[in-house]
């Protein structure tokens, strides 16, 4: 098995992301930069529900997918075989309380989230991930892959989850207390990156036509690329881009990196409408073919707030990891 390693002396003036990349086909390649100050959001969906929208009373085969974040907690609930099903909410934590105590406050401030659930999914963003092939993963353990590139941190666990269609093992960090909260609260949820329903759902996708794709959701000061071609995921990673001009910089970068054609492969972008355009709109001086992720057909019925949702939640529902 082979590594790779780039490192990056210090910073630059247009805010190198803390880890620019992590591609591989049959070398694990690790692109790993220095550390990125705190920003504050500019991707942020503007028109996200006040929490809570009431639940039917009885939940027992409803999936309920949970998305957490130092800033919030965002929940999507519905019914796969009951059109107009979704309810969903949004709660923000305070910039005062622990990451912890702001969880558990919601959660138990909201009594229909405690109900039974079929299913229940939670996404946990960082920026201390990995992706490791299928094959290569079952030669060690996920906490041995993990350390070969970031330092242990007291109370930290190490999360796996299989992405079958991408051929990868996701290995992400997350708070050990949380993960153990989350686990006695729901049963055993599926926790996960946000980048494991955006891979495999975008990997699926990008079987169409017989050119690159890049593929990108605008989130709250946040930013996930995948990138694909014919023969499988070449990156995937998250960035920091606070302005229309970072994501742009690191979007231009990612697509130096790789080698596409500026008159051929395209770019797909997920996310707030507003901040979609202004990307879009600057992209185009240097890639020919930008436009939008376009909104699964399947996922119109399950509610009118689903297409308000960031995108690796609808990524989820359809994916089901």
């Amino acid at each position: 098995m082979n590594w790779a390693y780039l490192c990056c002396a210090e910073e630059s003036a247009m805010k190198i992301p803390s880890k620019i990349g992590l591609s591989f086909r049959n070398t694990i390649v690790i692109l790993y930069f220095c550390k990125q100050s705190h920003i504050n959001a500019i991707f942020v969906i503007n028109t996200l529900y006040d929490m809570p929208h009431e639940l039917p009373t009885d939940t027992s085969q409803y999936i309920l997918m949970l998305r957490i974040t130092p800033r919030e907690m965002i929940y999507s609930c519905y019914h796969p075989a009951i059109d107009g099903s979704l309810v969903c909410g949004r709660d923000v934590f305070s910039a005062s309380a622990s990451f912890l105590s702001e969880i558990e406050r919601t959660v138990y401030s909201h009594d229909e989230l405690l109900q039974p659930f079929k299913k229940v999914y939670v996404l946990l963003p960082t920026q201390r991930f990995l992706l490791v092939p299928i094959d290569v993963a079952a030669e060690a353990s996920p906490e041995t892959f993990f350390r070969t590139v970031y330092p242990a941190i007291d109370g930290e666990e190490v999360l796996e989850s299989r992405l079958p269609y991408v051929g990868a093992a996701m290995l992400s960090a997350a708070d050990g207390a949380v993960t153990s909260f989350l686990r006695r609260t729901f049963g055993m949820p599926a926790i996960l990156h946000p980048l494991a329903p955006l891979c495999e759902y975008f990997y699926r996708k990008s079987r169409v036509g017989n050119f690159a794709k890049v593929y990108v959701q605008l989130y709250d000061g946040n930013m996930e690329v995948a990138c694909f071609d014919k023969k499988g995921l070449l990156l995937a990673n998250t960035f920091v881009a606070s302005t229309t001009g970072d994501a742009a910089y690191h979007l231009l970068n990612v697509w130096q990196q790789l080698g596409l054609n500026q008159q051929t492969d395209e770019v797909q972008i997920a996310g707030d409408a507003v901040a979609r355009r202004e990307l879009a709109t600057l992209l185009r001086r240097y890639i020919l073919t930008v436009g939008p992720v376009i909104f699964p057909s399947q996922r119109h019925t399950i509610g009118s707030d689903a297409m308000q949702l960031p995108f690796d939640l609808t990524a989820l529902s359809l994916c089901e990891l």
